[in-house]
């Protein structure tokens, strides 16, 4: 017949077990967060925002169209990373006589080790310019830029 743990063992076991339970909680709750309102398509936050939704869903073509010639052709080799663990927030928008300047939220999420959950963010903004009824991305921050892999020659 086997014997329950010892007392020792027993709270180290329940420490663990609490341990994971809130780790994956956590994990759990990045995961589920909603996305933000929708705004007007039109306007520079509207732009913005369907810039990245695009960009993070993995639609490169219906990003790169709301860039400007300008920034597809300033796009920095390796500007392509996994963007999986991205989030952005809309911050603030800043209208000027040639253009927007939208403020944005950047947080990375990784997980490290078996019980580490590790955020780091920063703030970085979006340039836009007027484009007939709407706007166009002018340049944008380097994680969120929708860029095509140059051509082979």
């Amino acid at each position: 017949m086997k014997s329950l743990p010892k007392a020792g063992k027993r709270t180290s076991l329940i420490l663990l077990g609490a341990t994971a339970l809130l780790v994956v909680l956590a994990f759990v709750l990045v995961l589920t967060r909603g996305a933000g309102a929708p705004v007007d398509p039109r306007s520079p936050e509207g732009v913005v925002q369907s810039y990245v939704t695009s960009l993070l869903a993995g639609d490169q073509e219906q990003a790169a169209a709301l860039l400007t010639t300008q920034a597809t052709k300033d796009c920095p080799f390796g500007a392509n990373p996994d963007r999986t663990d991205l989030r952005v927030a809309l911050l603030s928008t800043k209208l000027t006589g040639t253009g927007a300047t939208v403020l944005v939220s950047i947080t990375e999420t990784r997980v490290r080790g078996p019980f580490g959950l590790g955020e780091s963010g920063y703030e970085d903004s979006f340039v836009l310019v007027p484009r007939q009824d709407s706007w166009a991305i002018n340049s944008a921050p380097w994680p969120l830029l929708a860029c095509t892999a140059p051509a082979v020659k």
